[in-house]
């Protein structure tokens, strides 16, 4: 309980950072706090902050890369986008980054089309005449 201030201090600054909302990320903070409380081990004579601290950071990492998207992607999908990112930016073609990321070129191009682009709101796809013609990327294994 005495260390709730390194949860409320982490959780701001990540909030401020990311632009999230305040309350959504004090529960992955707190989780992660509980995380540390139970991993912690006094004996090896370590400050409890300075385990306590990265256990919360890491939390709070993994609730960005849960709910960061603003659709619901699967794991393997952003974790390939989070590796090809670099690859993209060097101006590779998709057969290369498929090749590199050990993929077929086809699930490539489906990870780049639910990561690579933002989404736009179903409101302008009908002021854009699109109407129903909306393809959801599900995940697929390969």
């Amino acid at each position: 309980m005495s260390h709730l201030g390194l949860a409320h201090q982490q959780a701001r600054r990540f909030a401020i950072r990311h632009g999230l909302a305040y309350d959504d990320v004090l529960g992955a903070a707190y989780e992660g706090l509980c995380k540390a409380a139970l991993g912690f081990d006094p004996s090896l004579g370590h400050r409890p902050s300075s385990y306590v601290v990265p256990k919360v950071k890491g939390e709070l990492l993994h609730h960005l890369r849960d709910t960061g998207f603003a659709l619901r992607i699967c794991h393997r999908y952003r974790e390939l986008w989070i590796k090809a990112r670099r690859l993209v930016a060097r101006g590779l073609e998709d057969q290369e980054i498929a090749a590199t990321l050990r993929v077929p070129v086809g699930v490539w191009v489906d990870v780049r089309m639910a990561c690579g682009v933002p989404p736009v709101p179903l409101s302008q796809l009908h002021s854009q005449g699109m109407g129903e013609k909306v393809a959801a990327v599900g995940c697929l294994s390969w």
